[in-house]
């Protein structure tokens, strides 16, 4: 490479991968993130490998390990390979598979043996039991042994030399490179519009220098941006027809137009003809084959379908890392430790906003703010944002439970007294959810009530003993209340409020918290530290769970991996399979979890899937953490300013895009869900303090509820009883800018304040 095209180094190098790698997931663009891991070797997405093991995708999974490493590398990639040929073998041994034999013995060939391994520790890779696993494993949840061999593979690699380095991705803001380049080109527009077309061009020219062929092609069907015809001729001089087709596809069908058709037709004509003209060595065969691919090339130069998307624009060689290292030179003079990380470099409003260049930046004496140091959107006042306060006439006891109807048209609290609350809207029910971003308006939505049916009957728990002993927990099951406040637990008609059935033991062990789980089952954790499973059509305990010491604080169930995650007052994480009710993997979260010098024990208070059922959050008073199910590999972990009080609530809205957080501080946090950057703080002071207020008193949201197909509205449960359901102006998310409606203003702060 000349001087001209700038010798970058592998420090920049590497984090335009990873950079690229985070778009590509923003994008959503999987198959070329995943190809991309492998292609560059720079981030081994465990979580993902471990998905081709819990799905028997012992192929995909070897071909995934074999980017990064091979058998001969070292004793742990061997040991790797041994183990996934060993369970691939026993359960092809088990279904019957007549070839197991032979193909588990050329896997076998293909596992070296280093200087340092004896004759004994050979025989004990390929020993006689690891022969016999089927014997053994033919009655045995598959479930429980894929689960297994990924928390057991998961080890090894953490040990793994080839893998240093490479299971952990940094911790950047959402969409980093992008707002990179918009730093550079802040009014770009592009030939396409937009500057993230731009952007993938400069990738695809950054992949095409790179050689990295499979991602490079994949991203160009999945991006639908570049039409690369000398990569179609390519796969048809090889006589790939169905890569050619499946390339085609991606930017257009049969259907689209005559052109687009006619080439479907002519790949067909290829394809069916292919053999013959191959085996000829007539020159009119060769001619007629050059004569289709030159007839697909000149369709596709007519097709409307791919008009604008055949040409790729002239750029210097190495644009992007250029782009990127002219960014970084600028900014590490600025960063508080002028440090080459990507952690720190923030994503900013006005880097993609004003019309000013980064020539001007780099004249200027000092930075424009401290680029770490952008003030944060916060939210003060009740006008800032939709506020509306449910009518209670009664109560000023803490709000414990919360939550909305599993269709958004009505909202339920419990609180510490043993008393349930339920709000619902006068209008139809599903307008409540269409019209979800304008209900805070007086004018076009009515107000809320409290509901009360005409018999006049209350819902409310018996209530435990004592207060050491009171644990709130609720669940709704079609029009049917399931809950408790520390002693039996009830269940009620929530159509008419009457209590139909109570079951369990009003002395210990007392139920600490429930769930449903798919199959008529009702797990329900003790404040032994034992887990009960009914069967609610028999009325009988199918099984009883024990791993834990201490009471159970909260229970989660995944449908995807079907397994169930407790937590306990232990401080422990454990996952059950719920087919065979094994433990499959355990975990002490204090010490897993702490990273600070204080690390004193802190107690999970709350755990939750994320909506599509793959992540679990891990909720603390001093922390909240991601991890990956079924193995519970930490994936982040956010730790607010030492400044702020304990945590006391948080959840995932409706899309897993953001956390709702509350703190004893009287404040919500709201943070990508992905990166846990902070797009919003809501500091409830103004919300909760009665006007006048001569009397300083302490309200914070003690529970946070997210609607369910609303992402942006939450309804919050506060310590002094009350509930407020809120959520931004206009249109706009939390931390964005957007217009007001024109149909009504919000109503001023008076009415909020109590």
């Amino acid at each position: 490479m000349s001087d001209s095209t700038m010798i970058i180094d592998e420090t920049n190098r590497k984090n335009l991968i990873f950079l690229i790698l985070q778009f590509l997931h923003e994008e959503g663009y999987l198959k070329s993130l995943h190809l991309l891991e492998q292609d560059s070797g720079v981030f081994f997405d465990y979580s993902y490998f471990s998905c081709f093991i819990t799905n028997g995708n012992w192929r995909d999974a070897e071909d995934y390990l074999s980017a990064f490493t091979s058998p001969d590398a070292n004793t742990f990639s061997r040991k790797m390979f041994v183990d996934l040929y060993k369970w691939k073998f026993s359960e092809a041994a088990h279904s019957g598979g007549s070839e197991s034999v032979n193909t588990f013995s050329k896997d076998l060939r293909r596992i070296p043996v280093f200087k340092d391994d004896g004759f004994e520790d050979l025989v004990n890779v390929i020993a006689v039991e690891d022969i016999r696993i089927p014997e053994k494993t033919g009655s045995v949840d598959k479930a429980l042994v894929r689960a297994s061999l990924c928390v057991e593979l998961r080890k090894l690699a953490e040990r793994n030399p080839s893998l240093c380095g490479k299971l952990v991705f940094p911790n950047l803001n959402k969409s980093a490179l992008l707002s990179l380049i918009s730093l550079i080109c802040p009014n770009s527009s592009g030939r396409m519009g937009g500057s993230k077309e731009d952007l993938i061009i400069l990738i695809l020219q950054f992949l095409h220098e790179a050689k990295y062929k499979n991602t490079l092609h994949r991203l160009e069907q999945e991006s639908e941006v570049f039409f690369n015809i000398n990569y179609l001729a390519e796969v048809m001089k090889l006589g790939e027809m169905g890569k050619a087709e499946e390339y085609l596809a991606a930017f257009t069908d049969k259907h689209a137009n005559k052109y687009s058709k006619a080439m479907f037709l002519e790949l067909q004509k290829l394809s069916t003809s292919w053999e013959a003209i191959t085996t000829s060595e007539s020159l009119d065969n060769t001619s007629q084959k050059t004569k289709l691919q030159a007839s697909v090339a000149m369709l596709a130069k007519k097709n409307p379908a791919l008009k604008d998307k055949l040409s790729f624009p002239e750029m210097k060689k190495s644009r992007l890392l250029k782009l990127m290292k002219q960014t970084m030179d600028w900014w590490r003079p600025h960063s508080c430790n002028n440090s080459q990380s990507l952690e720190h470099i923030p994503v900013v409003q006005y880097l993609c906003g004003e019309p000013s260049s980064l020539e001007n930046k780099f004249n200027r004496t000092g930075p424009r703010t401290k680029v770490g140091n952008c003030k944060l959107n916060e939210i003060n006042h009740p006008s800032e944002c939709s506020t509306l306060v449910l009518p209670d006439y009664w109560s000023d006891i803490r709000i414990a439970c919360l939550t909305y109807s599993p269709s958004g048209d009505y909202i339920l609290a419990l609180a510490d007294d043993a008393t349930h609350k339920l709000w619902t809207w006068s209008t139809a029910q599903n307008d409540f959810c269409k019209h979800a971003p304008r209900i805070l308006k007086e004018d076009v939505f009515p107000k809320p009530r409290l509901h009360q049916p005409m018999s006049g009957e209350t819902m409310k728990n018996e209530i435990a003993a004592s207060v050491e002993d009171s644990t709130s927990c609720f669940v709704i099951k079609g029009s049917y209340l399931f809950s408790t406040s520390g002693a039996k637990i009830a269940v009620f008609d929530l159509k008419s409020f009457e209590r139909v059935a109570a079951f369990g033991s009003p002395n210990k062990p007392r139920a600490t918290h429930f769930i449903f789980i798919p199959g008529d089952l009702l797990a329900v954790g003790l404040d032994d530290g034992s887990i009960l499973i009914h069967c609610l059509s028999s009325r009988k305990i199918k099984e009883k769970l024990d791993g834990h010491d201490q009471r159970i604080t909260c229970l989660a169930f995944s449908r995807c991996f079907n397994v169930l995650v407790s937590s306990a007052a232990d401080g422990k994480l454990c996952v059950w399979s719920s087919k065979s009710w094994v433990k499959l993997t355990s975990i002490d979260s204090i010490q897993n979890f702490c990273n600070r010098l204080n690390n004193k024990a802190s107690l999970v208070t709350q755990i939750q899937f994320d909506p599509y059922q793959i992540e679990l959050l891990v909720v603390r008073d001093k922390w909240i953490s991601r991890h990956a199910a079924p193995t519970l590999d930490c994936l982040r972990q956010w730790v607010p300013d030492e400044s702020e009080a304990a945590i006391t609530c948080a959840t995932y809205s409706s899309d897993g895009e953001i956390i709702y957080v509350g703190f004893r501080s009287e404040s919500i946090k709201i943070l990508d869900s992905e990166t846990f950057v902070i797009k919003c703080r809501i500091n409830l002071t103004a919300f909760t303090q009665p006007i006048p207020s001569n009397i300083r008193v302490v309200v914070y949201p003690a529970v946070v509820a997210a609607h369910p197909s609303h992402p942006s509205q939450i309804s919050v449960g506060l310590s002094n009883g009350k509930v407020i359901v809120l959520q931004p102006l206009g249109r706009g998310g939390w931390g964005e800018t957007a217009a007001l409606e024109d149909d009504g203003d919000i109503s001023d702060g008076s009415e909020h304040c109590y």
